[in-house]
């Protein structure tokens, strides 16, 4: 299957992308409205958010467009706080050609250097 696709043949073990972002209290006053979320903590940063991260890297970036999620586990270590730049990571750790798949795994970290989250992404790349 990889002959037909040239950009997943392009695609190189340990290859990264990382995005920084820094959640306001506005953005996620935003969120939780839309998620009709009342009781959010004010000073943390919700869980979804940090996945979008990961979602952002993953269709944009690494592998980037005709990336579809298969699954994502993801382990919360730290709670993120509003303010701070937090930055998201994927990194691909395998690439299986026959069935255009890619495990990358995944880490998101405070400014201090603490882990907020680390886990692990299998996706289907059909670009």
């Amino acid at each position: 299957m990889s002959e037909t696709l040239p950009h997943f043949n392009a695609l190189r073990l340990e290859e990264q992308a990382t995005v920084e972002r820094r959640f306001s209290a506005e953005d996620v006053r935003d969120w939780c409205d839309m998620a009709n979320l009342q009781d959010q903590t004010p000073d943390q940063v919700p869980e979804p958010l940090i996945a979008g991260l990961f979602s952002y890297l993953l269709g944009e970036e690494l592998p980037g467009h005709g990336t579809n999620y298969l699954k994502q586990h993801m382990r919360f270590e730290e709670d993120a706080r509003i303010g701070e730049t937090l930055t998201a990571t994927v990194t691909i750790t395998h690439l299986r050609g026959d069935k255009a798949l890619v495990n990358l795994d995944t880490l998101c970290t405070g400014e201090d250097g603490r882990m907020i989250c680390a886990g692990d992404a299998l996706v289907l790349f059909q670009c």
